[in-house]
Order: structure tokens, then sequence, then C-alpha cells
């Protein structure tokens, strides 16, 4: 066994006491050999002595001055990973990035005397677990400087996605395998046709069937060229059925449908938005905003109307419509539309009461708007209804 230095000088010193009480046993008047041996013996006991306490000394200082400095870089490492912390929650990813760097650097080598107080292995996973999460959310956010393209980001990002999916399972490894994916997709809207997105969704979801990143994002890929929106559909309801990362998965759902423009695509769109509202997500003003822009175009286009009918039934229209008009921050053009739009659905619904009603506030409204695209609308259903 390979002692400590400081444990061999304490065997050479016990063995050179002992050397010495053997010599000084020896007797006879004329032996002066022995007795200059005896001497000698003695003289390098003190020396055996000596050094092992100069090597013992060395040792404890050494051992307290790593203790000391143990202490150190755990501070620092806390110091940094908290900054690294609170700057990823606040979406300044690139310095967030920097701070778990540092982080890192003040565990990374841990010496033989950190290893024998404990180490710091543990807060050495923690910062690369906070590495791997900061790289997840840069990436779902895919925000990066002007004038500079994502691939540029994505790049560095790769290579810690990688290793923590080397060293994982389950759906920890899903979730990196998922993200490395959306980085090679992020890489081949930049023009890098030489990486495959699917190929990591596919093997995320080998690993987590239900992982909602992998399917969510496998969904997206599917929309993106082209597919059938019956398969990303398939996507979607597995990302959304593992009650994970909701919030998420509803933005690049959206996300994804809007990329693709039909009447289909439109409709499962609202349908989204619908099932959001039920749940009690929170939307914010340009999902809102959109709501009305898409409303707007369905009132003019009787054929998308029906196929938004098809996907969100008028009650659950009437339920979207009501919340919509609770906002704060409408226009007046937006009031009108979504007032509008909750009309026809009240009566799309067979309130045609409730629905008559709602038309004759929008024509009080419309009295200062002689000219409003919904006049001939609304008075032609006034006078439907009046007459049931």
């Amino acid at each position: 066994m390979d002692l400590p230095r400081f444990g061999r000088q304490f065997i050479v010193l016990v063995s050179l006491t002992q050397t010495g009480r053997t010599y000084g046993r020896v007797n006879g008047p004329a032996n002066e050999g022995v007795r200059l041996n005896s001497r000698v013996g003695i003289a390098m006991k003190w020396v055996g002595i000596a050094t092992a306490l100069i090597s013992f000394g060395t040792a404890l200082y050494a051992l307290i001055h790593s203790a000391s400095e143990l202490r150190d870089h755990k501070r620092v490492f806390g110091e940094q990973l908290t900054s690294g912390q609170a700057q990823e929650a606040a979406g300044d990813f690139a310095d967030a990035w920097d701070s778990f760097a540092h982080a890192e650097a003040t565990v990374a080598d841990e010496g033989v005397f950190a290893k024998l107080l404990g180490g710091l292995s543990t807060e050495l996973r923690e910062v690369r677990t906070a590495e791997q999460d900061l790289t997840m959310a840069w990436l779902r956010s895919s925000l990066v400087p002007e004038g500079t393209q994502f691939s540029t980001i994505a790049d560095k990002l790769v290579s810690t996605l990688t290793v923590g999916a080397n060293t994982s399972s389950g759906a920890r490894k899903a979730d990196l395998l998922a993200h490395l994916g959306w980085a090679y997709f992020l890489k081949r809207r930049d023009g890098d046709e030489s990486v495959r997105p699917d190929a990591e969704y596919q093997e995320a979801v080998t690993a987590d069937a239900k992982n909602p990143y992998a399917n969510v994002f496998w969904g997206h890929w599917i929309l993106w060229n082209h597919g059938p929106l019956s398969e990303a559909n398939e996507r979607f309801a597995a990302a959304l059925s593992s009650d994970r990362a909701r919030a998420v998965v509803y933005r690049f759902q959206l996300s994804a449908l809007a990329n693709v423009r039909s009447n289909d695509t439109d409709a499962a769109w609202l349908r989204v938005v619908s099932d959001m509202q039920a749940g009690g997500e929170k939307a914010d003003s340009s999902l809102r905003d959109e709501v009305c822009n898409r409303y707007a175009q369905a009132l003019e286009d009787p054929a998308l109307m029906q196929r938004i009918l098809a996907q969100v039934p008028a009650t659950r229209q009437v339920e979207l419509l009501q919340s919509a008009l609770q906002s704060q921050g409408l226009s007046e053009v937006q009031k009108a539309t979504l007032n509008v739009a909750l009309a026809e659905s009240l009566e799309e619904a067979g309130r045609s009461q409730n629905a008559l009603e709602a038309w004759k506030r929008i024509a009080v409204e419309l009295k200062s708007q002689p000219h409003s695209i919904w006049s001939d609308r609304v008075d032609a259903a006034i006078k439907r209804l009046s007459r049931k």
C-alpha cells in the first residue's frame, strides 16, 4: 500500500528508535566500536524523529491549508451558482452561462486533500445539472443577439447536452436528447443540412415515450416539413399526456400550427387556445391579439368558421370569447370583432335570446361608428332573431 509521506516517516522513526534501544543494551568495556555505533544510532534516531516531525508538520499545514482553500472554493462556488440561477431566471442566458462556468472552474480540480475532506463532487454534479438546465431553457427561448444566427449559440450548447445525455437515463436523458434535437433543428434552419433532429427525437421517446419536449418538438418538425396534421397531432397529444411542461408544449404546438396556414391548422390553433383557457393556462396579450385576428378572418370566411366549429364546439367558443373580452388593453376594433364572434357563437350554441341581446348591445355601440364593417351583419341578425 502506498502510504502518505508522513506515514512512511513515522515507520522510519519507530524503526530507528527500536535500533537505538538495541544498541543501548550492548555492554563491554573494550567494545569501542559497539559504543560508537550506539552513539551513531542515537544520533540517527533523533534525526529520524526530527525528519518525521517536520514531515508531519508539513503535512498538517497542507491539510489545514487545503481545508481553508476548500471552504473558500465552496463559498465562491455558491456565489457563482446563485448568480447564474438569478441571471437565468431573468433571461440573461449568456451571463448565466459564464457564471456557471466560473462555478465549475472552482470545483473542477479538487486535489488530494479536497477528496480526503469529502471533496466537491456533489457541487460539481450540481453545477453541471444547472448548466444542462440552462442549456435547455436557452434553446427553448431561441434568443440570440441581433444579427446573430442561433447556430453560433447552439454549437457550444450541443456538447453540454451530449455529455449530459450520455450520463443520464429515463426522463432526464429524454429531456436532454429532445433539446439536442431542437438544437439541430435551429442549426438546420440556419442552413446546416448535415444534422437530423428527428433522430434525436426518436431516441428520446425510446427512453421516455411520453416525453413532453421530444413529442412536441417532433410534432413541430413534422409540420415544418409539411407532414400530415394528424401525425403531428398524435405527437402533441403524447406530449400533453405526460402532464409535464404543459405551458411549453402549448407554446411550441401553437408555433408549429402557425407555421402552416390552412383552414385545418387555423381551426386547430383556436382549439389549442380553447384547451388552454379551459385548463386555466394564462394567455398573454400577444396570444389574445392573435385570437382577435383569427376570428376577424373567420367571420369573413364561412368555410373557415365551419372548420373552427368542427374543432371547437360553440359552447367552448363562447367561453373563450368571453374570457378574451375581459382582457385589458383591447382596442375598439378588437372589442367589436370579439363581440360579433360571441353573438354568432351564442346563436350557434342555441342560445337565441342571449344572442339577440348581444347583437342589440353591439348595435348600440356601433351608433358611434356608422361605417363599421359589422353594421349590416348586426342589423340582419337582429331582424332574424326578432322573428323567432
